[in-house]
């Protein structure tokens, strides 16, 4: 089995991400969620449907 390859581009073609693509992308985005003020967080939570502009969690989520 080959591994891949340390530094590699992301793939473009339909591949699916190796471990390092996918650990990359999840500190990417907890550096971005990490500057977030509460309100940017709250309507980010909205937007995705998450929860309800009224602060509830979104039926499909169990609220």
């Amino acid at each position: 089995m080959k591994t891949a390859a340390k530094n590699e581009k992301p793939r473009a073609n339909g591949c699916s991400p190796t471990r390092a693509e996918i650990l990359a992308a999840h500190r990417r985005a907890l550096k971005h969620t990490e500057k977030l003020t509460a309100r940017q967080g709250f309507e980010t939570l909205v937007a995705a449907g998450i929860i309800t502009p009224a602060d509830r969690l979104n039926p499909r989520y169990g609220g």
